[in-house]
């Protein structure tokens, strides 16, 4: 999964912020039961961050305040990866 996601950072559905999320399959099953990734990719000049992950058969997608939450973290990682570099 970090491999596939390092070396595909824009593969997904973009959130916003830099926010994608992903679907990977599980073991044994296909990408419609498995995990969604969710992570952080703003440019060449930051690493890839993963942010959380949830299996489809106990959460179904992200609620509005879960994406918001999401974003407003991710914007604010960014900002200090940046200050720090």
């Amino acid at each position: 999964m970090v491999n596939f996601i390092a070396s595909s950072p824009l593969s997904g559905v973009s959130i916003g912020g830099g926010v994608r999320k992903v679907r990977i399959a599980r073991s044994g099953q296909g990408k419609s039961g498995g995990y969604r990734v969710v992570f952080l990719f703003a440019d060449e000049d930051v690493p890839v961050f993963l942010l959380t992950l949830f299996a489809k058969n106990e959460k179904s997608n992200l609620t509005q305040e879960e994406q918001r939450t999401i974003i407003a973290a991710a914007k604010a990682m960014i900002t200090d990866y940046r200050r720090r570099k």
